[in-house]
């Protein structure tokens, strides 16, 4: 039964097959002898001999050759509008064609200043790595502040997330991200000089960047630097706790005892909303029509992450481990690799119009 379906396939397919490879061939015929007319000042027929072809025959590379010729034909017989329409059709199968300024002739480098393929929005998704580490604004502690001797350290997290852009023009952009967030920073201290502290907090956040974004184009490189805002929404914070109490015995000498626990739940402690400033600066690189992404991003928080009104309220934390929150900032330098796919819409540039207050006057 098999046998007997696949035979009719298969002489269906030898029929396909030549007939389309002749129709290549001779498209492909057609298609030099395009430019062979128009190298020899026979213009007027190159439309019609190319149309058949462009309709149903020539692949994506040979329409684009096509419609090349088709618009520097027209703009020789003095017909722009055809010109134009020719020259739009060929940016929309390759959005990143550009005009060689110094070999293209002048016509079409006119031309091409008409029109504009820079996308109005693109869309991305990223994921990378980030350190983050905390500003002090306040310090707190059950000994003396001043005689402690405490130290906040980065520690490794990750993000990811997806965001668009809005191109206002072809240097600027607005854009807007959403990225979830793990951030991590560790602090130790010595309390009353001989017991050892140890807090690791990790927190997720829900992270909503909006900035104004500057690029510029070399080939296929467009380096790029960015400001904004931003508002952190706090997901989750728990923090893994460890006292090393150190007591002296009855011949004088220091015996380590070990105070450890469950993570410890900080979401009632923290601030669930909080705000930053973020800069950054990277790269795109084209691939085809869309583009890898290299960023590196700095944030600068801008409020206490502390709820100040919590903040001796869990008595593990203050009589377990002799252990009260500073009021802090947390500030964090994220790096990530991204996909980036811009909506491309090549379209005429349009005239800018007249001030409004001319226009009724005039």
């Amino acid at each position: 039964m098999r046998i007997g379906y696949f035979f009719p396939l298969l002489v269906i397919a030898l029929l396909i097959v030549p007939k389309s490879m002749a129709q290549q061939i001779n498209c492909t015929e057609t298609l030099n002898s395009a430019r062979e007319n128009f190298a020899q000042g026979r213009l007027y027929g190159i439309p019609a001999l190319l149309k058949p072809c462009i309709d149903n025959g020539f692949n994506k590379n040979q329409k684009i050759q096509a419609y090349w010729l088709l618009t520097r034909t027209y703009l020789y017989i003095d017909d722009p509008i055809s010109a134009e329409d020719s020259y739009l059709k060929l940016l929309k199968l390759d959005p990143e064609y550009k005009v060689d300024q110094e070999k293209d002739p002048i016509e079409m480098v006119y031309l091409d200043q008409k029109f504009t393929t820079t996308p109005i929005f693109v869309l991305f998704v990223n994921a990378g790595f980030n350190v983050t580490w905390a500003s002090v604004i306040h310090d707190y502690g059950v000994g003396n502040t001043r005689l402690s001797d405490q130290n906040y350290q980065g520690e490794v997290g990750f993000q990811f997330g997806a965001g668009t852009e809005w191109n206002i023009s072809d240097h600027w952009s607005l854009g807007m991200e959403i990225n979830l967030a793990n951030r991590r920073y560790t602090y130790t201290n010595n309390l009353f000089d001989v017991d050892n502290l140890v807090f690791s907090e990790t927190q997720l956040n829900l992270d909503v960047p909006i900035f104004l974004k500057y690029r510029v184009t070399y080939d296929k490189i467009q380096p790029f630097i960015y400001f904004g805002y931003a508002q952190h929404i706090l997901l989750r914070s728990d923090a893994e706790v460890s006292l090393t109490d150190r007591a002296t015995t009855g011949d004088e000498n220091l015996t380590e005892f070990p105070v450890t626990g469950p993570r410890e739940n900080l979401d009632e402690l923290r601030e669930r909303l909080t705000r930053s400033l973020v800069g950054g600066i990277g790269f795109n690189y084209r691939f085809g029509y869309n583009y890898l992404r290299f960023d590196a991003r700095y944030q600068l928080g801008l409020e206490n992450i502390i709820d100040i009104n919590n903040q001796y309220a869990d008595e593990d934390l203050l009589y377990r481990y002799g252990f009260v929150d500073d009021d802090k900032k947390l500030n964090a330098l994220a790096v990530s690799i991204g996909f980036v796919k811009p909506l491309y819409k090549p379209r005429k540039i349009r005239k800018p119009r007249a001030n409004f207050l001319k226009r009724i006057f005039k």
